[in-house]
């Protein structure tokens, strides 16, 4: 079971938990990133234990949007389960990822 919310104030930020096991998990997620129009996206995944390629696609895609309408995406916490799997695709090299909310923030000033 995936749970999510989006808070925006300086920063759109997507929180996730539970796992992402399938397309059906994601779908809630990508209506609601239809909505944002602050594309300064911080994507917190401190509380999300496990994603699969659904999940690595539909971040590739934020990431896309948000590049397309003058912002980024970057990732915060993500645990030592996926952080491995960041590496093993090659994410890491495409998001930038920190361990705080205040430097991942300090990013789009």
């Amino acid at each position: 079971m995936i749970e999510f919310s989006i808070s925006t104030s300086t920063v759109t930020c997507l929180f996730i938990s539970g796992k992402i096991l399938s397309d059906a998990d994601i779908q809630p997620m990508k209506e609601a990133i239809d909505q944002v129009d602050n594309w300064k996206i911080v994507i917190d995944l401190s509380q999300l234990s496990h994603t699969n390629s659904s999940g690595i696609a539909f971040m590739v895609k934020v990431l896309t949007k948000s590049r397309i309408n003058g912002g980024d995406t970057v990732f915060l916490k993500p645990n030592a389960g996926l952080t491995k799997l960041f590496e093993i695709t090659k994410i890491h090299e495409v998001f930038t990822i920190f361990d705080s909310f205040e430097s991942a923030k300090n990013h789009f000033n």
